[in-house]
């Protein structure tokens, strides 16, 4: 019993001593079995809101700040397994997946992915005409815009008509690491063709969609007034004016009953203007660059009447002149000859009275 006392204090102490060997050597494999998270972190440049892409097969969008964080095993591939379609983010947002790059500024868990983004905007173009009411689009052939990242996009009044879409930014390109921004898309007008004459100053008219969406272009325009007169009493006259524009089409407009039309909204340039309601049709060429007046001459049939009046009584007057100088000269050469004759006579009677004389 004595030795049952000394050895029980001895006998707890052991026990206590093989649990916690016990509970160590279980809890060692539980730690080495859970090693740290892998995680992706994703920025999306602009750093947009709402932006759809998927990470090896997970689906994940971007938050307020365009970022989003998922866990994946591979960091190696990480880059390589984002996918970024083309999505609309807004009325009048688009965006598309430009380049996927590897920030290097990330842990031995962790990589750092910066998604860049093409921007593309919603804008409504507006053709202005100088009084500043809109332009009909089915006057227009085509607008030429260049863009600061030295492209061309040309429309056509079918397009013209609803939004054109028109890329906003695009990624600064870097020769290494990531950018940070992307470069803004700046647009100049370089042409409005109307009946094949370009009715803007290239290049003078700039936008960018960041200022706004609505883009208010002015175009040039003139206005030409025709007025027919009689050729030779200077009444007014004619029926009718036929434009031939700068690209050869023509057109012909009805005079009002002074004899007078004004054609609004032409573009600058040389047109050929013919007024009908003459016998004998006359064309002239204007140089349009501003609001112009000319006056178109009508030969009228009392025109060509008049003129053969004069042309008659011009030929009598020569036929008549001709006439008496003719008798003038014949009677002038009548006198010289009988002249002629009274002195071979007078002559001829001195010689006569010379023989006479008795020697």
């Amino acid at each position: 019993m004595k030795f049952s006392s000394i050895a029980r204090p001895f006998c707890c102490g052991g026990l206590a001593l093989l649990s916690c060997v016990v509970v160590i050597t279980a809890a060692a494999p539980a730690a080495q079995a859970a090693p740290s998270p892998r995680t992706v972190h994703v920025v999306v440049v602009p750093n947009l809101p709402n932006v759809q892409f998927t990470l090896d097969g997970m689906h994940a969008a971007t938050d307020s700040q365009g970022t989003a964080t998922l866990p994946d095993s591979d960091l190696a591939g990480a880059a390589q397994s984002l996918t970024l379609p083309a999505q609309q983010l807004s009325p009048d947002l688009r965006v598309s997946l430009d380049r996927v790059a590897n920030n290097p500024n990330h842990g031995p868990f962790t990589r750092n992915l910066v998604a860049e983004l093409d921007e593309q905007r919603a804008v409504s173009i507006h053709l202005l005409k100088p009084q500043g009411t809109g332009l009909a689009l089915s006057q227009v052939t085509s607008v030429t815009l260049n863009d600061s990242l030295g492209g061309t996009t040309k429309l056509g009044p079918s397009q013209l008509r609803s939004v054109v879409w028109l890329s906003s930014s695009r990624p600064t390109p870097v020769a290494n690491g990531v950018a940070g921004v992307g470069r803004l898309v700046i647009y100049s007008v370089e042409s409005v063709m109307i009946r094949g004459t370009n009715v803007v100053n290239s290049g003078q008219q700039t936008f960018a969609t960041n200022r706004s969406l609505v883009w208010n272009v002015s175009v040039i325009l003139h206005s030409l007034t025709v007025e027919g007169n009689n050729l030779l009493a200077g009444a007014p006259a004619g029926s009718s004016v036929q434009l031939t524009y700068p690209n050869r089409t023509t057109q012909t407009f009805q005079f009002a009953t002074n004899h007078r039309v004004t054609v609004l909204d032409l573009p600058r340039g040389t047109y050929q203007v013919k007024v009908n309601g003459g016998l004998v049709p006359l064309t002239s060429t204007v140089h349009l660059s501003r609001d112009q007046t000319v006056t178109e001459l009508v030969v009228s049939t009392g025109d060509v009447l008049e003129m053969m009046a004069i042309a008659l009584a011009v030929l009598v007057i020569i036929v008549g002149v001709g006439i008496i100088g003719r008798r003038r000269r014949r009677d002038a050469g009548r006198a010289r000859s009988d002249q002629s004759d009274a002195m071979r006579s007078e002559t001829e009677r001195n010689e006569e009275a010379v023989d006479n004389v008795p020697v």
